[in-house]
């Protein structure tokens, strides 16, 4: 009888580690593949930023398994041509929540050193201009940064007057160089409930980290 028990036992166990590395060490994000700019001029990459996956606007992804945890989507996972020119467009949903280090709302390794962006200023009136960098860093919601590439770019959180529902679109281009993977991410802590805020989502590949695979 015990040998049975432990039998079942060890099997039970055996199965729960394949789910889990199945599940989860194995699981990667979708890639997404850049698509051609509509100027003619390189390719273009489209993503959204939510304070939490089951707000999604655009790229809604009703079965994922941590649907509060803030994120980019559709994924994390970007392939862009070598040697070429990449525009984002980032539409970003979420409030602020501040930079710690007021460095980062600097804009770096952009094309022209600045980006474009439609926004809400305090009275809740649509807005869009070109900046170098965030007129004030407790306004930044998140970051779009490439360390590897020098690409850092703040994104403004939407203002608390702005109508239900909307968001800043920010647009951007850089540059890449040889084939190779680089890692991505955003430099504001924001997995709440984590020690710091630097848990989670920030550490998991699908949500606020990813690569940019150039080839």
């Amino acid at each position: 009888m015990r040998l049975v028990v432990l039998v079942v036992a060890v099997g039970i166990l055996s199965a729960l580690v394949t789910i889990f590395v199945v599940g989860f060490m194995l699981h990667r994000p979708p890639m997404l593949n850049a698509v051609a700019n509509s100027n003619g001029e390189g390719v273009k990459i489209h993503l959204e930023v939510v304070g939490s996956v089951n707000s999604a606007i655009e790229f809604p992804r009703p079965t994922d398994p941590h649907p509060t945890w803030v994120s980019y989507l559709p994924t994390t996972i970007l392939k862009v041509p070598a040697n070429s020119l990449v525009t984002m467009q980032i539409d970003q949903e979420d409030t602020p929540s501040g930079l710690r280090n007021p460095f980062w709302a600097q804009a770096q390794g952009i094309v022209g050193g600045t980006f474009h962006m439609t926004y809400f200023d305090n009275s809740g009136n649509p807005q869009s201009g070109d900046f170098s960098s965030l007129d004030d860093p407790a306004n930044a919601a998140h970051t779009f940064a490439i360390p590897d590439l020098g690409v850092f770019v703040p994104l403004e959180g939407v203002n608390a007057a702005a109508p239900a529902g909307s968001m800043n679109v920010i647009t951007f281009s850089f540059m890449t160089g040889k084939a190779g993977t680089y890692h991505w991410q955003c430099f504001v802590p924001c997995g709440s409930g984590t020690i710091y805020g630097n848990g989670g989502p920030m550490q998991t590949t699908g949500y606020m980290a990813g690569f940019l695979v150039v080839q």
